[in-house]
């Protein structure tokens, strides 16, 4: 990659092609140089002039040249269409089995919003798409769809940073696409209908994680004065039985 530190952003096939050229006459210039002494008998040497009739080789070190070149021009992405945690969510739909069996094609377009949001803010802070988010971050906010920094800790309580900076916008316009998506809409309509939520895509606010808190705490204190009062009643039948 120190080849191509100097290289411009925006660069197409032709300026690869160029590169690749001038990086293979300049290993040529030293053909004449000796060879470097290895103290592996098994160890080959392949000299520059030479490389032409590697076409495995040659293909090797165009891959990497045009994938060094992506990464610093900041063009290198991960597929999004190939995430294992996307691809188990469509075949977990298509089984009905399993934690995704309730996945839509309407998941799949929030995703690929948020996916495209993902970029924009990437370029909008000058780093890397990942340094935003993960793609497995992305999948669970379109099947999950939480609305606030504690939801999203549901998958991982330890936020990009990003998105954990409340001085930043990114988490109110992660929450702004998932409440404007069709799913959300969906999820809204079924929950008026019936009244209840979905049990697998359903999200806990911090209100409602307190509430569930104090509840089992009363329902705690109850069970240890019950348990308390039995354990008295017995003690205090024992005692009378010896005295007798």
């Amino acid at each position: 990659c120190r080849f191509f530190h100097g290289a411009k952003e925006e660069i197409d096939e032709s300026t690869v092609e160029e590169t690749e050229d001038v990086f293979v006459d300049s290993v040529e210039n030293h053909d004449d140089a000796p060879p470097p002494s290895s103290s592996s008998p098994t160890s080959s040497i392949i000299r520059a002039s030479e490389f032409p009739c590697h076409n495995h080789l040659m293909k090797a070190i165009s891959i990497s040249q045009k994938r060094c070149l992506k990464l610093w021009n900041g063009d290198e992405e991960e597929p999004i269409l190939k995430n294992p945690f996307f691809i188990s969510m469509i075949k977990q739909a298509a089984n009905q089995k399993g934690h995704g069996k309730h996945w839509t094609d309407a998941n799949t377009k929030l995703y690929q919003t948020l996916y495209a949001w993902r970029r924009v803010s990437a370029r909008r802070e000058k780093v890397h798409s990942s340094e935003v988010c993960s793609l497995d971050f992305l999948v669970h906010v379109a099947y999950k769809l939480p609305i606030d920094r504690w939801a999203m800790r549901r998958h991982s309580y330890f936020l990009p940073m990003l998105l954990e900076d409340e001085s930043l916008p990114y988490c109110e316009e992660l929450v702004e696409l998932v409440i404007s998506s069709d799913v959300w809409q969906q999820r809204e309509k079924r929950s008026g209908a019936s009244g209840l939520k979905s049990v697998d895509v359903v999200f806990y606010s911090g209100e409602d994680a307190k509430k569930e808190s104090n509840e089992e705490k009363r329902n705690g204190v109850w069970k240890l004065m019950i348990a308390g009062a039995v354990v008295g009643a017995i003690l205090l039948t024992m005692t009378k039985v010896r005295r007798r």
